[in-house]
């Protein structure tokens, strides 16, 4: 039986908000409520531009499910949204990620921000391995970009999960936890906020994660470089030429791979519910 994107909805909305109210026990209210409108943003700005650009996208079963383009035409079913991606999705990410965090910052407790990143990082892509595939099988979005595929997943996109926590759980240690700054940001940070950002001891936590947010935004274009240079490189191994569907977005650098050259034998993936149809 396949999960219909309602459905995942419904459960990702429900153990999120567990999820924040354990964080909230362990790190504090306000502290928690930072991770997680700082992961709304964080992956909300990563996820619309990616499907903006052609990777990806959410709306290929609008007339499908229950809720398929009931609620906003030619939109999935899905029953939120964030301009062009479900706010389950980025809620999945902070379900995902938090647990991560934690783990990592109990058995790695005093060491180096980014050693701490760098295994939350590894520990959601280990998990992910797992649900990406179930999410395609589901059809809860469909991948639209050539590269090197396994499991009908891009190899490409763990790369890019295991960046979107190693800089985010970073930033988020030193600026929240540690209640430190970073020296390169610093001289924009203190005409910004009017104060000095290199130790935020003392400082209000309302402020703190102001700061924590601009951090996220000057982080981008970090994020996107090493996810363009590495993720890119997959591309060469070329397992899947052709994307495999045509994105709602044109796409950039796309459009020579979305159709196979005259003569090529190749079909497209058929979605489950197509041939169940068709039977």
């Amino acid at each position: 039986m396949r999960i219909e994107s309602w459905q995942y909805d419904l459960v990702f909305f429900f153990f999120s908000f567990l999820m924040l109210r354990e964080g909230r026990r362990i790190y504090g209210r306000h502290e928690a409520s930072i991770f997680l409108w700082g992961s709304l943003l964080w992956t909300g700005i990563i996820e619309n531009a990616n499907v903006v650009l052609g990777a990806y996208d959410y709306f290929a079963y609008a007339n499908y499910y229950s809720f398929g383009g009931k609620l906003i035409q030619g939109y999935g079913g899905w029953v939120s949204w964030i301009l062009f991606v479900p706010l389950a999705a980025c809620l999945g990410w902070f379900l995902l990620s938090f647990p991560a965090f934690l783990i990592s910052n109990e058995l790695l407790p005093n060491r180096s921000i980014w050693l701490k990143s760098g295994f939350a990082a590894f520990l959601l892509v280990s998990w992910d391995v797992f649900f990406d595939p179930m999410a395609v099988v589901n059809e809860w979005w469909r991948w639209t970009t050539p590269g090197f595929y396994w499991h009908g997943v891009p190899l490409g996109n763990w790369i890019g999960w295991f960046f979107l926590l190693f800089f985010f759980g970073a930033i988020y240690e030193r600026t929240v936890i540690r209640r430190k700054g970073f020296r390169w940001l610093s001289k924009a940070e203190k005409r910004l906020f009017r104060a000095d950002t290199l130790d935020l001891a003392g400082m209000d936590v309302h402020q703190v994660g102001r700061i924590f947010y601009f951090r996220l935004a000057a982080y981008l274009p970090v994020f996107f470089f090493c996810c363009f240079v590495l993720a890119g490189t997959t591309t060469l191994l070329w397992n899947n030429r052709w994307g495999p569907f045509g994105n709602v977005f044109p796409g950039f650098g796309h459009e020579a791979y979305l159709v196979p050259p005259e003569g090529t034998v190749w079909q497209p993936p058929v979605p489950s519910h197509r041939i169940c149809q068709e039977e």
